[in-house]
């Protein structure tokens, strides 16, 4: 089975393995890509392509252009010869996906978060749709290559927990063990910072052709998570949301962690909300009111959010000056939805940046929006079956 091959990690199994995965990554490729990818002989790729033939992994995925001789088969894998789980947990909702070995997703189910969506219900729920989405494709445990799971940090990696998570609804979410709350599967559990689930998947979308990528979010609070030659950048709590809390102002306003003049303090929803409340003497508008008035060019909203937006781009001038990325992909309603925002926030942080012209990184608004971290999750769990050491 698929996942028992992917799991062995021998000298004698490596050359199958990298081969599986190079026909995985791109999707269709011919046997003669593939031995100049791995610089094989091709008596050795025609019979590791049988071997993975023969075991079901992969198949003939049609015919390839023609460079003057007979057209080449091209391969690709089967879809359906393992599963994958991934989860995102964030202060809005919590989302979980049902994948193939290729990531299409078979099923999807999102749970709000209310003052009501504690750990205790939120995790009956997620192990209950598990439960139900195995039954009803057929899938044993020998077939689920893992759940991966993408949360708000700051996360201890090692440990599988969400430590002291800011802005939830709910109580009970510090120090919540996520592989324990999991653990009636006895699959591979892996666990980090949402945004670095969000940047891998922007790195696979993008076949892996940006390898230093920076995933910055807007929301209720303010994230990221950054990857470097093609690997997450990990510190050893994952505390990457603590990129909402770079300092854009000094002295300036008290933020939540308790801090002066936290870029979170400046440019996130509750603060932009705060603001026009105290503007406009409406004390009940919500978020999605806010977003309302911003499409109806309401000016005082205007005012707020692209002061917003500056400091927004602000704080993503401090990262790119310090990471360098190649691409800056950036997430949140304000960024989909409200055109201004990300064009004001992008051109600061463009006319911030230390020495542009030596390396200007692309900036891209998120390809697979709120799917991005549960998907991004469920893909760190088959890299996972690839990284070594």
């Amino acid at each position: 089975m698929l996942k028992e091959f992917l799991a062995d990690d021998s000298r004698k199994n490596s050359l199958l393995k990298e081969t599986y995965r190079q026909i995985q990554k791109r999707k269709f490729i011919s046997k003669a890509e593939l031995i100049e990818l791995l610089q094989a002989r091709p008596t050795t790729m025609t019979r590791t392509i049988e071997e993975l033939l023969q075991n079901g992994w992969i198949k003939e995925g049609g015919i390839g252009p023609s460079s003057g001789g007979r057209p080449p088969i091209l391969y690709e894998t089967v879809k359906e010869a393992a599963w994958v789980i991934g989860i995102d947990i964030s202060r809005a909702a919590v989302r979980t996906v049902l994948t193939t070995v290729d990531f299409s997703i078979l099923e999807r189910h999102v749970i709000p978060m209310t003052k009501e969506q504690t750990p205790d219900v939120v995790f009956q729920e997620i192990n209950n749709l598990i439960d139900k989405w195995l039954a009803k494709y057929n899938i044993s445990f020998k077939d689920l290559l893992g759940i991966g799971v993408g949360a708000v940090g700051p996360i201890q990696r090692k440990e599988g927990k969400m430590v002291n998570p800011e802005s939830f609804l709910s109580s009970g979410w510090e120090n919540v063990d996520i592989r324990e709350r999991l653990s009636r599967f006895p699959v591979r559990i892996l666990v980090d910072n949402g945004e670095n689930s969000a940047a891998v998947a922007e790195f696979v979308r993008h076949g892996e052709s940006f390898r230093n990528i920076l995933y910055f979010v807007q929301g209720y609070g303010i994230r990221g998570g950054v990857m470097s030659d093609g690997k997450v950048f990990n510190s050893d709590r994952g505390d990457t949301s603590a990129l909402g809390h770079v300092i854009v102002q000094a002295n300036g306003r008290v933020c939540i962690c308790g801090r002066e003049g936290c870029l979170s303090a400046y440019a996130s929803f509750p603060v932009m909300v705060e603001e026009y409340r105290r503007a406009s003497g409406k004390k009940e508008i919500s978020f999605e009111g806010f977003l309302q008035l911003l499409k109806e060019n309401d000016p005082e909203a205007v005012r707020i959010a692209k002061k917003g937006a500056f400091y927004f781009g602000i704080g993503l001038a401090n990262i790119i000056n310090s990471v360098r990325p190649e691409l800056v992909v950036l997430h949140g309603s304000l960024v989909y939805e409200v055109p201004f925002f990300y064009e004001e926030a992008t051109d600061c942080a463009k006319s911030h940046m230390y020495m542009p012209g030596a390396l200007s990184p692309a900036f891209k608004k998120g390809s697979l929006k709120e799917e991005a971290i549960a998907l991004g999750a469920a893909m760190q769990v088959l890299q996972s079956y690839f990284d070594v050491g």
